[in-house]
This record gives structure tokens, sequence and C-alpha cells, in this order.
């Protein structure tokens, strides 16, 4: 029966005589259980009593007790199996009375001990909640008072934990002193795996994650001191809370085409690459990926700047000669990684990526619950861009998602106060990916939610003013400036198509969640196709020219410092203009140069890098737009991409034109002097006159 059917069958409690069924659970209680037992039948229509494998003379005493009582049931295990067992098998009775009609979904039932410190005279206050003031489940909060400090403290912290899976404050959640609505206790029994005493905790956290409504306010006295919990049983209590809590959320929506067992695995699957990621990340001070260096080197400088020399500056001196932009996105970020950087180092820069990853995916099941199902979260994590956004380091597109999907969430509860800023950092963290959502989000809500269009216009009418700061600031940066409008446009496009998914995704599921439900299987097929298809296309194996070039190598290796030796050679010369030519995927090298205080030619666009075979005149106009001194070459570049940079650079050392300057010992790269040739080349006004685009 539906949550929904037993909610509305509650108005007829106070129309019905409700039926009570109190159920005893018994193990060694010789001295007490008869007296509990005398003191609780006159409460209940029914008794169930479980002897759970008593030594002692529990079962033949209840026997000889419960004879000529017709009311009174008695169950039993040959041998101890724990409370949880006991009750499984009172409660699976209860259910064979209820389909049976011997029971209604709205009658009650008690678990009472049979150790004596219970007072059964509170049941009428347990079933007089559920029946008068609607609750599905009345746990009674126990006063320790007589309890040793040590027990006090045990429960308190065991019910903090319980609180936070239940999603409700429960003050004593290792009460057996309950009562229950039949329909809701069934309806648990579904996702309870009881091992021991685990039994009051599972139940407590999955009728409140199921919807049901629960109290543990009630207070009752203790008149005896009884517990026979070990720290075992603690731990098995600690971890069946949060098992509980994902039986429930995994097994409530489960695809119709899954059987239980493998949907409870496979539903892990999502959960435990969000942890793969973030732990394979953090491991990394300073992550080698196509986009990783640029945010390292601008953290980097900005606390540079802020913390020893005091000021905010407007372009980085050490990149693409001092014209590359500071912020041209990701202003608020950079901002708190210099702030950590005092701290962290480098490593401030990864942990920042991993917070705004995993706070996107945490606000994407803000604005779109249906991704808090964890078939859902695993369709979103195997969006193969999703993982590319992490490895390939997409520091300022990860800051964009997780903005705009608080955006979404805030201003959909119109917090338009809030929702504002938020829409200023998805916008400003990367004004590509950031426009194109909120210009979707604004399509999408005049076509279907034209009742919200007037506040959205608003809110983005007033962070507007605050926003052209923030495209100017990107207008000005150098490779937009060194490349044609068509490869700019298709960049763009590039960029929109493959991350764009990112944003997409979650309203697309929640548009089409009961169909995906139906067809999962297929579905997650699907996906899973794509993303190894997407992954092949991004990092290499299926080569589409330097379109996808590159690789996740930082995943499994470390940075490593090829160039320490030059650094310390009197062959480097600080101040001087770089030209350093790497693979994508390992730039590390340049971020060290200007750590060691040389200056980039260009910063780390890969428009700005400009990899491509060269006519002599062009190479020789743009050394001398760029005004480069040194030209450092590596092996592993000329292998990857097969340019002719370093042949024509061999040309003008074989012409007298320029000089090898240093030679790495074990071969990995060339420093080649190209200040001779550059300053007998008249410097070009712009990079259209050496007419590369």
């Amino acid at each position: 029966m539906s949550i929904d059917v037993l909610t509305d069958q509650t108005s007829s409690l106070r129309t019905r005589a409700v039926r009570r069924v109190a159920v005893t659970p018994a193990f060694n209680e010789e001295r007490t259980v008869v007296a509990v037992l005398a003191r609780l039948e006159p409460l209940a229509d029914e008794l169930i009593v479980v002897d759970d494998g008593s030594t002692d003379r529990t079962r033949v005493l209840v026997e000889e007790w419960a004879a000529g009582r017709p009311h009174v049931h008695v169950l039993g295990f040959e041998q101890n199996r724990g409370m949880s067992a006991a009750y499984y098998r009172a409660f699976e009775e209860i259910r064979a009375w209820t389909e049976s009609g011997r029971l209604d979904a709205n009658d009650v039932i008690l678990t009472v001990d049979a150790d004596g410190q219970h007072e059964p005279e509170e049941a009428d206050e347990l079933v007089r909640r559920i029946v008068d003031d609607g609750y599905d489940a009345v746990i009674a909060r126990r006063d320790l008072s007589i309890y040793t400090p040590y027990k006090r403290l045990g429960n308190a912290m065991v019910s903090l934990w319980a609180s936070a899976w239940a999603g409700m404050r429960l003050y004593d959640v290792e009460s057996g002193y309950r009562a229950f609505r039949v329909g809701a206790l069934l309806d648990a029994l579904n996702y309870y795996k009881g091992y021991r005493y685990s039994e009051t905790v599972e139940v407590a956290v999955i009728l409140q994650r199921l919807g049901y409504k629960v109290d543990n306010s009630f207070l009752v006295p203790v008149p005896v001191f009884r517990s026979n919990t070990r720290l075992k049983d603690l731990a098995i209590d600690i971890a069946a809370m949060p098992a509980a809590w994902w039986r429930v959320v995994a097994g409530r929506d489960r695809p119709l085409d899954f059987g239980s067992l493998p949907a409870y695995a496979l539903s892990l699957l999502g959960p435990a690459l969000l942890l793969f990621f973030t732990l394979n990340l953090l491991v990394h001070r300073l992550l080698l990926a196509n986009d990783s260096m640029e945010s390292y080197s601008h953290v980097w400088y900005l606390n540079e700047q802020l913390f020893d020399r005091g000021s905010l500056p407007f372009h980085i001196a050490l990149l693409d000669s001092g014209k590359a932009i500071t912020f041209p996105y990701a202003f608020v970020p950079y901002l708190v990684g210099a702030a950590f950087y005092e701290v962290f180092g480098d490593w401030s820069v990864t942990l920042l990526l991993v917070v705004a990853a995993l706070g996107g995916v945490w606000a994407a099941c803000l604005a779109r619950p249906v991704l808090r199902n964890p078939w859902f979260l695993l369709l979103f994590v195997l969006n193969p861009f999703f993982i590319d956004m992490l490895y390939s380091f997409q520091f300022a597109t990860a800051w964009s998602l997780f903005a705009f999907f608080l955006f979404v969430w805030t201003f959909e509860r119109q917090r338009y106060l809030l929702a504002a800023p938020l829409l200023w950092l998805a916008i400003s963290s990367h004004p590509i990916m950031g426009t194109f959502a909120v210009l979707l989000y604004v399509g999408a809500t005049a076509v279907l939610y034209r009742s919200r269009l007037r506040q959205l216009l608003l809110v983005c009418l007033a962070t507007a003013p605050a926003l052209v700061p923030v495209y100017w600031m990107t207008l000005q940066t150098p490779a937009v400036g060194e490349n044609s409008a068509w490869k700019i446009l298709g960049s763009v496009l590039d960029t929109i198509t493959r991350r764009g998914t990112m944003f997409l995704l979650p309203f697309v599921l929640a548009a089409f969640a009961v169909t995906v439900r139906r067809h999962y299987r297929r579905t997650l097929g699907a996906f899973a196709v794509a993303s190894f298809a997407g992954l092949a296309f991004v990092t290499g194996p299926v080569y589409v020219g330097d379109l996808n070039r590159g690789d996740y190598m930082g995943a499994f290796r470390s940075s490593h410092d090829i160039y320490a030796s030059y650094f310390g050679s009197p062959a480097f010369e600080p101040g001087a203009t770089y030209r350093v030519m790497e693979p994508k995927g390992r730039e590390d090298g340049m971020y060290r140069f200007i750590k060691h205080g040389a200056v980039l030619s260009n910063d780390f666009f890969s428009e700005s890098l400009q990899r491509r075979n060269w006519q002599m005149q062009q190479y020789d106009c743009y050394l001398a737009f760029k005004r480069v001194d040194y030209v450092v070459v590596e092996r592993a570049y000329i292998s990857e991409y097969k340019k002719d940079e370093a042949t024509l650079l061999a040309r003008f050392v074989d012409h007298g034109d320029a000089k090898v300057a240093y030679i790495d010992p074990r071969g990995r790269f060339t420093v080649y002097n190209v200040r001779d040739r550059v300053e007998h080349q008249q410097r070009p006004a712009s990079l259209r006159d050496c007419r590369l685009f």
C-alpha cells in the first residue's frame, strides 16, 4: 500500500477504535517477563511474545502464562538470533494477519521490552499521539537520568548520528518502547535488514526517509537500569543506519527493469565514482591536465601580488609579455584560491576544483531533486564531459556549474536577493558557459513557466551592470585578438557543445524521469557507451587531428620538475621572454618558468600557444611581435605534435642567427637563444601582419 493511501486513511483513526498488538521480545528474562506481560495484557488486543532462544526458564514461564489466553501468541527460536531477528519474526506474523484481514493498516503495533525498563501504562499516550496527532510512529524518549554518564553520552551520539541519516532530530533512537501504524511499519519492513540490536535505529531512519511522520519527543520514565548492548553492537548500529538510508534511497524508486540485488549494488556506482574522483584528484598537489596550469599560475600570481605587494593586478606581468588579463574568468574562485594559497600552496587550487565539482553535483540535486535518486545521479556522473571537466581541470567551468545550479535553486524558491549574486558568480566564473546556461534557462522559462519570466528577467537586468567588466576583460584576453573570428567562434561552439551537456542533463533527466525509469537498463547502456566513446575522443585513442589531443595522465602521474638543472645553471636568464613548447596536459614546465621569474611569450590558452607548422616569414614575424628571447622545445612536444618548429630553430642555428643555449643532460628539452634573430626583425603592429589568420 502506498504512503499516500496510508496518509489518506489516517482520517479514519478518530472514527473507529484501532486494534492494538503488543510485541515483546525476550531473551533470558525469567525474572521479569511474566510481570511485564501481566501489566501489558490489559492494554493490548493481541500480544506477541518472541522467545529469542533463551537458555533459562523464560520460554517455559511464558508458555505457562499464555495457556488459556487465546490472544497471546508465543513465537520463538531454538537458538539466540538477536533482538532484530525477534522483532522481524513478530512483524512478519503481523504482515500475515494484515493480508488475511485480521488487522487493518491503521491499527497500532506496540513494542515493549521484557526486562522491566518500560512502564506499560505509558502506552496509552503513545497510541493517542498516533490516533489524535496523526503520527505514523511514536518512539518514546527515555529518561536516562539513572544511567551512567558513559551510557547517556553514547546514546546521545548515536541519536545524533541517526538524526543525520533520518533527516530529523531524534533524541533517543535506541528506545525499544514504540508505537507504529501497521501500514507504515510493514512498508518499512521492505527496506529492513536488522542485525543484533540494529532494528530500532534502522526502522527509525527508514520510516522518516519514506516520508512518514515520526515523533521522538514523548519523555517516559525508566524505573530500572538494564543494558545489554556492547561496543560491537554500537558499531553495528552505526554502520546499519547509513545502510538503511541507502536501501530506501536506492530501493524506493528502483528502475522497473532491475531486480533488487543488482539494483542495490549498481546504485552504489555513482557515489563510488565520485569518491574515487575526489581521492584521486586530491592526492595531487599539482595536477597535470590540459587546462590546469592556467589556474595554478593565476592563483599563485594573485597570492604573490596580494600578500607580498598589497595590490590587485589587472594584468599578469609574467604571461603573454605582460598582456595577459588576470581575470578573464573565475574572479571569485581565484581570489579565494589566492587566500588559501598562503596555507596550502598549489594544493589549494586542486582542492577548490574538487569543492566546485562536488558542489556542482550537490547543487544540481537541489535544483532538480530527481538527481537525488542514485540511479539518476549515476547517469549524471557517467557523462564523459563531467569526467573531462575534472581531469582536464576545467576549473572555471566547475565553479560556473556550481553557481548556476545554486542560482536555479534559489530563484525557483523566490529568494531573488540571493539568486542575483549567484547569477553573477555563474557568469563571471566562466562567461561563455555561464552565459549559455543562463540564456537557455531564460528561454526554457519563457516557454514552460511564463509566470516566472518577469521575475527572472528582473534578476538578470539587476545583475547585468556588474557583468559588463567581466565581458570586457574576456574580450581583452590576448588570445581573442590573436586569432580569427572564425577560430574563436569554433572554439566557443566546441566548448558549449561538450560542456553544455553538464548544464543541460539535470533538466533533461527531470523532464523524462518516468521514461528513463521505465527503460533504465537501455538508458544506462547508452550512457555507458557514450561515456566510453566520449572519453576515447577527448583523450586521443579516437584521433581527430588536434581537436581532441590530450590525455588524463595527471590521474596516475605526478608532476616532476624536468627544468631544475636548467634553472640552477648560468644559462637561465630570469626576466627574459621564453616560448616554451610542451605537450598538452604537461604544461607544468611553463608554470615553473614564471615561478622562477621568467616571462612567457604567451598565456596557457591553446589559441595563444600557436602549436602549428610555420613558414619562416610567419615564424620570424611571430617571434618579433612577442619579442621572444628564448625558445624551449621539449622532445615530448616534437613527438606528440610533429610540427616543424624545432626544424626551423635548427636551421637558424646552422645559419648563425640563433644559438643552442642549453641541452638537457637527459635529452628531454633544448633551449634556443633567438635574441639576435629577433632583434634584426621589425616588430609588427599586430599578429595580423604575420598572416597567421
